[in-house]
């Protein structure tokens, strides 16, 4: 158990004393004792794990509410669960807390009427008065309530083209408690030490209700510390553009237009002003620990007792040592292979999707089997990120599934970089993060424009799209209509799909910009086993010199996934060595870069017509270079089916007891963005402690 001095105090004269910053708040090692999550002090807690029926399990630990996964469903379900009077145990597979919301935006959705709303609408700061900017919305799109963001996000007549089609086939029950716990869950965040800038459009589209985006925030001051909202630069990441830090994975950004002067923004200001106040209250927290098991009494009846997890230790890549969280008050350092971990009440999922598991994503979705198409957040969550964890272990036990289709419909689950030559694409990691190493490079982020200055080769080094299009995303499956909305001058019947007419179907879905012809790449690849392969921009020094590039540590290394070379023949071969995922020979690369230059001279490309698009330079002037091009998949849509308690339910639809499931590990509600799980968070963590004791 965490000595009085290894916890933050009550006493706010204390507190105010000790500043509670970074430097007191962090690496002091806690050895569990008795408390919530109690360590079964017994012989036979020392015995062989027996995983063979729920009778014979032998349990290390117990609470009443055990949570697995520690990003944004799994720390509000938490918080709001021990604020309800449970005590609670989360478990999580990394050495560190937030997930995959430490390297967000912190960009966030809500709706209903929410605090945020309210307190632009009528010009108001924040609670700390550090917002110091004037409303950036018109007050009167920020008019809203729970019956209009049900509306919007269930509606077919609703035609406005910031709602997004895939909303409509949500779960209405979904729907309905999402909506009307996004005003309390916004509450909620912000008692918890949570900071949102001013109002400024949406995250994902929003629709009629104009659902609004509020990017989380601190300030940069003297020292860091959550309760006042200020942070250092160096804990921020700013004081050098090429570092990110401990406490920010990545380099906070600049929130003077939504907040003042000196505010920061990313996803460290939300996920570390929550695990604050998670670890202020006493939650305690099992990492390195991957769950693996839902014990149920039985195989796919009866209640849920608990789970079990395995030692899952993540070292430094450099110096080996084990990594360790942030913050350590409230750890329970436990290094058993496996423990089996008691949930006097409730159970709740919220490990994350299944976007890092190609076998599982690709049973919905057989284009994405392709391990060289990483989830976001790769480096900064190790390989058991993303796994699928919730999911499999679910349909062990009798779980359904829901909204696995919506994977293929929302226009940010899946997009090609424009960051080049690194495993992990999708975050601006800088070194400085421990997890750095994983990543090997922070990327070359070329822009939509920088395409103009190469070609994109596929894994026989053949061009197969035009290069300018392959960044641009698909715009949101929106309604197009007369840009309107109910009651604001659009014509149309009320709960009426008919409202889509055929020519605003084909809008929505015209998906021309590459991507799947990306996937789709399969020369080179043998029956039966037909795959694609990573995908290469190739250009000369000439581009380097006309563009500025800088070609160096940290953004490129010799990791895989730069190369370069003086020949383009010595560079495919550099490219077959290099790349873990490069199978086969680019045995094309030296004709297809010949071929390009030869349309360059005439200024005509008869293959994919890209004289119309951008101008086109010859790739001849050494050194030749190559980085790789990748497709991230952003966001998992399907998952576990859940009730609007956030109740796992089974392929009979009746409730598995004690089940609980949030954020990427459920389906049926396709929203993007941290919204969905910090709101099925809140809801879980209230219904989960209405179970019975066991």
């Amino acid at each position: 158990m965490a000595t009085k001095d290894d916890r933050p105090s009550d006493d706010p004269e204390l507190e105010n004393a000790r500043g509670l910053n970074r430097r007191d708040f962090v690496k002091k090692g806690v050895v569990v004792g008795l408390g919530s999550a109690a360590l079964l002090e017994t012989a036979e807690a020392e015995a062989e794990v027996r995983p063979s029926g729920a009778e014979q399990t032998v349990w290390h630990y117990e609470a009443d509410i055990v949570i697995a996964g520690g990003g944004c469903a799994g720390l509000t379900a938490a918080i709001r669960a021990m604020d309800l009077g449970a005590s609670v145990l989360v478990v999580d597979q990394n050495f560190d807390l937030g997930g995959r919301m430490l390297h967000s935006a912190a960009r966030m959705s809500l709706g209903g009427g929410d605090p945020v709303q309210l307190r632009d609408m009528r010009g108001e700061s924040d609670r700390e008065g550090l917002i110091t900017v004037a409303p950036i919305e018109d007050p009167e799109e920020l008019d809203d309530s729970i019956e209009l963001l049900f509306t919007d996000i269930t509606d077919w007549s609703v035609v406005d083209p910031k709602g997004q089609a895939p909303y409509r086939y949500n779960e209405r029950e979904l729907a309905r408690a999402w909506a009307e716990n996004c005003p309390a869950t916004r509450q909620f965040l912000i008692d918890n030490y949570v900071r949102f800038s001013r109002v400024s459009g949406t995250h994902g589209g929003g629709g009629l209700s104009r659902a609004r985006l509020a990017t989380c925030f601190l300030m940069l001051g003297d020292k860091t510390d959550i309760k006042a909202g200020t942070i250092t630069v160096e804990d921020a990441g700013v004081a050098d553009r090429e570092r990110s830090s401990l406490f920010a994975p990545l380099r906070m950004g600049n929130g003077s237009r939504m907040v003042g002067p000196n505010a920061v923004v990313n996803g460290a200001a939300l996920s570390r002003s929550l695990e604050f106040s998670a670890r202020e209250k006493g939650i305690e927290f099992m990492l390195h620990r991957r769950f693996d098991e839902i014990i149920r009494e039985e195989p796919v009846a009866g209640r849920v007792l608990g789970i079990r997890a395995h030692y899952s230790p993540r070292h430094h890549p450099e110096t080996g040592e084990l990594l360790q969280s942030l913050w350590q008050n409230g750890n329970i350092d436990e290094q058993r292979e496996t423990v089996n971990i008691r949930a006097r009440q409730a159970v709740i999922l919220a490990s994350g999707g299944h976007a890092g598991n190609p076998e599982v994503r690709s049973m919905f979705y057989p284009a994405l089997r392709e391990p060289a198409f990483p989830t976001s957040g790769r480096a900064l969550l190790g390989s058991g990120g993303q796994d699928g964890s919730a999911l499999i272990a679910g349909l062990r036990v009798g779980a359904n599934l829901a909204g696995m289709q919506q994977n293929l419909s929302y226009f940010t689950t899946f997009h090609i970089s424009t960051r080049l030559g690194t495993r992990d694409a999708y975050t601006g990691m800088m070194p400085g993060h421990p997890t750095f190493g994983f990543r090997g490079s922070a990327g070359f982020n070329v822009g939509r424009a920088g395409f103009e200055e190469l070609i994109a080769v596929n894994q026989v080094g053949k061009r197969f799209f035009n290069e300018v299009r392959l960044p641009a995303r698909p715009g949101p499956s929106a309604y197009p209509g007369d840009r309107g909305a109910p009651g604001r001058g659009l014509d149309h019947t009320p709960v009426d799909w008919r409202n889509c007419r055929k020519e605003w179907v084909r809008e929505m879905y015209d998906y021309d910009h590459g991507l799947h012809a990306a996937l789709a790449l399969n020369e080179g690849s043998e029956p039966p086993d037909y795959f694609s392969g990573p995908i290469w921009g190739v250009f000369d020094q000439d581009a380097v010199d006309r563009n500025g590039w800088e070609l160096r540590y940290p953004f490129v290394s010799d990791n895989g996934y730069f190369f370069q070379a003086d020949t383009i023949e010595d560079l495919a071969e550099k490219i077959h060595a290099g790349n873990e995922f490069q199978r086969v020979p680019l045995r094309y690369l030296a004709e297809t870069v010949g071929t390009w230059n030869g349309y360059a001279e005439t200024g005509v490309d008869p293959e994919f017509e890209r004289e119309v698009d951008a101008p086109m330079s010859r790739i001849a002037t050494p050194p030749f270079y190559a980085l790789s091009i990748m497709i991230i998949w952003h966001d998992s849509y399907g998952g576990l089916r859940v009730n609007g308690r956030q109740q796992v339910v089974d392929m009979q639809g009746q409730v598995i007891p004690s089940l609980y499931a949030g954020g990427e590990a459920d389906g049926g509600f396709n929203k993007h963005g941290l919204g969905k799980g910090h709101v099925h968070g809140y809801i879980a963590g209230t219904h989960s402690v209405e179970e019975p004791s066991i």
